[in-house]
Order: C-alpha cells, then sequence, then structure tokens
C-alpha cells in the first residue's frame, strides 16, 4: 500500500522489497552494547530502584547508539532488553524467545558483572518489508 505524508502531500510507493540490501551487523552491535554497559555500570553497586530506572535508560542508550554508529540499516526494528541484577550467590540465567527469520533477524548481546551486581544486553534486529508499520516505538 501507499503512504502519503500530509505535511507534505508527497505520497509514497511501496517497494516491495522482501530482504535487506544491508545485513544488520550482530557482532558491531555487540561491541557497542558492551562498551555502553561497561562504562554505565563500572563501580555500581546494587539498588532496585536505581537500576529499575537505569534499564530503561540503558535500553534508550542503546538503541540510540546504535542506530547513531550503524546508520545504513534501513527496515529493522531495534527492540532493547536490558536486565540487572543484584550478585548474591545465586545463579541466574536470562532467556529469550520470540518468532525468528534466520535469513533476515538478527541480534548482539553483551554481559557485564561487578562485585554487586550483573546485567545482560541484548539488541534483537528485526527486519521487516514494509508490509506492516513498525515505526512506533
Amino acid at each position: 500500500s501507499s503512504g502519503i505524508n500530509a505535511e507534505y502531500g508527497v505520497e509514497y510507493e511501496n517497494s516491495y522489497r522482501s530482504e535487506p540490501s544491508v545485513v544488520f551487523p550482530g557482532s558491531r552491535a555487540s561491541k557497542i552494547i558492551q562498551r555502553i554497559i561497561d562504562s554505565r555500570l563500572t563501580g555500581l553497586k546494587y539498588d532496585h530502584d536505581v537500576c529499575k530506572a537505569l534499564c530503561n535508560q540503558l535500553s534508550d542508550v542503546i538503541k540510540d547508539e546504535i542506530r547513531r554508529e550503524v546508520v545504513d540499516i534501513p527496515r529493522y526494528k531495534l527492540i532493547c532488553w536490558v536486565t540487572i541484577g543484584q550478585v548474591s550467590g545465586q545463579d541466574a540465567r536470562v532467556v529469550s524467545r520470540c518468532l525468528w527469520d534466520t535469513e533476515h533477524d538478527r541480534y548482539g548481546s553483551a554481559s557485564f558483572q561487578n562485585p554487586h551486581l550483573w546485567a545482560v544486553a541484548t539488541v534483537f534486529a528485526v527486519y521487516h518489508d514494509g508490509c506492516f508499520d513498525l515505526t512506533s516505538e
């Protein structure tokens, strides 16, 4: 279907592209994520309220930084998930499950631990061909 930009009266046609022109660089995204969580969490002690807010902040910072550094990733929806927990002598596993197109969808992930807390951050880059509106955040 075509879309009309009401502000300028410009009509856009669907390109009918079913695969990406550029594949999302998952390993590069992992390095970006690692750099961000290392810089933001080093020396931090666990506090539930602080870490709760920090998960949201880190998620936004990671998505923004990936969009800034990996400029040419059109048609990818970025979904960022950050988990922070307290180091308390227990094991924790962070897993995810979703519908996945193994040919086009990618992800980047990194983890962090200090004596007080641990963190896992993952960005899922889900390719969409323009048939669905995935532009809302």
